[in-house]
């Protein structure tokens, strides 16, 4: 606990696990339509997140056939670099 003007502790939590994964994660409202967990290290960039949004497609043309003749649905993705390239626009258009 902090009390006036002191400085806050640090705590090192030895044995925590520094390598960091990430998961890339499409869903509706009935739930998970696809998922793919990175290897260690690895970061998304243009070519790779083309690669997932062609899996994805394929996981929704198997899972939710009625989405990919639908008017209307929605995508919503973050500005990253992977997400905004001349490449990713041209497979989500």
């Amino acid at each position: 606990m902090v009390k006036g003007n002191q400085a806050p502790q640090s705590i090192v939590k030895s044995g925590l696990i520094r390598n960091k994964l990430m998961l890339s994660v499409w869903w509706d409202w009935k739930g998970i339509i696809h998922y793919e967990l990175l290897p260690p290290g690895k970061s998304i960039n243009s070519n790779l997140y083309c690669q997932q949004l062609l899996r994805f497609k394929q996981e929704v043309e198997n899972k939710r056939l009625a989405l990919i003749n639908r008017k209307g649905v929605t995508f919503h993705h973050d500005n990253a670099r992977a997400h905004s390239s001349l490449a990713t626009q041209q497979i989500l258009s």
